[in-house]
């Protein structure tokens, strides 16, 4: 219950302290806009470069489970969604991916980095880097690629390579995560004065990236399609940790470090950035933006128990 008392209970109660705060009219659309530009643009990044780049040194094997581990188990579990919501409800293959990636991408930089890194110390940074990287080339490559054939966009593979690149590149979180790597793998330290530069905008990272996701989260719509929500939270609250835990423990044989940030992850509720994405090729955005709230309030009690199952570390 310690984990619970002192780590889970406060991350979500600062979640729906944001909630609060936008849905009384506290803070205008313009102030969440501008709370989240600091979160993404500067603070999330800076967290990454400090605590990547510190990061006690891992072997090399320990990164090649992890990618297997975490995308064996995504990978299927977007498939099976995909068929099932398909099946289920008469989606298009478009809306099937977006349903896919609901319950595989979690909310692994607004909430889980500051999460891992508070549950599990310092050396989660880097495990749960390689999983925002993850999550960003592959999930979110393979959702793309799909919406695009269903739309008949047009595009050729080069194109769509193009398209998913430079969105990538645009992510600060994406570059400081890369960044953060090259100076661990190089064992480059930073100045002092940028260090602490960093350092003070990486402490700001938690609370401000709960705080804002609370409040984007008050802004967005909810829609009719109770059993779609409920479908994908399922989905992603119990069936990805499970399939990620089964591989980390009885496959793959994780360090119980980074079993522990893998399983964490996946408990996650469903990230923010599927919605941007729906909102993006302008389909099924309403019931994404549910599944976003819905998912984020039930894995209060979910995320709870898995931190309890797996804090401390042993």
């Amino acid at each position: 219950m310690v984990a619970v008392v002192d780590i889970a209970l406060p991350f979500f109660a600062l979640i729906f302290t944001g909630y609060g705060a936008g849905r009384s009219r506290l803070l205008n659309a313009g102030s969440v806009v501008g709370l989240n530009v600091f979160v993404f643009y500067f603070a999330l990044p800076a967290l990454l470069v400090v605590k990547v780049s510190q990061a006690p040194a891992a072997p090399a094997d320990a990164a090649l489970a992890l990618v297997g581990t975490y995308y064996s188990a995504g990978l299927l579990l977007f498939t099976v969604t995909f068929m099932l919501g398909r099946r289920l409800f008469g989606v298009s293959d478009a809306v099937g991916a977006l349903q896919g990636l609901g319950a595989t991408f979690s909310n692994v930089g607004f909430v889980g980095l500051p999460l891992v890194i508070s549950a599990y110390g310092d050396e989660a940074a880097l495990p749960a880097m390689l999983i925002v990287i993850g999550d960003g080339v592959l999930m979110v490559g393979l959702a793309t690629a799909i919406i695009e054939a269903d739309q008949g966009a047009g595009r050729g593979g080069f194109t769509l390579l193009r398209t998913v690149g430079y969105g990538l590149l645009r992510n600060p979180i994406i570059v400081a995560s890369l960044l953060g790597l090259a100076l661990h793998l190089g064992t480059v330290t930073l100045p002092a004065p940028l260090l602490a530069y960093a350092g003070l905008l990486a402490d700001a990272a938690g609370p401000c990236a709960l705080f804002a996701l609370g409040a984007t989260l008050a802004s967005q719509p909810i829609r009719e399609g109770a059993v779609e929500t409920g479908f994908l939270s399922l989905m992603k609250l119990v069936v990805h940790p499970l399939l990620v835990g089964g591989m980390a423990l009885f496959v793959f044989h994780l360090p119980p470090l980074w079993a522990a940030v893998a399983i964490t992850q996946a408990a996650l509720p469903t990230g923010a950035n599927v919605y941007v994405l729906a909102q993006r090729y302008q389909i099924h955005a309403g019931s994404i933006s549910t599944t976003v709230l819905v998912s984020t309030t039930l894995a209060v009690p979910t995320v709870s128990a898995v931190l309890s199952w797996l804090y401390p570390v042993g």
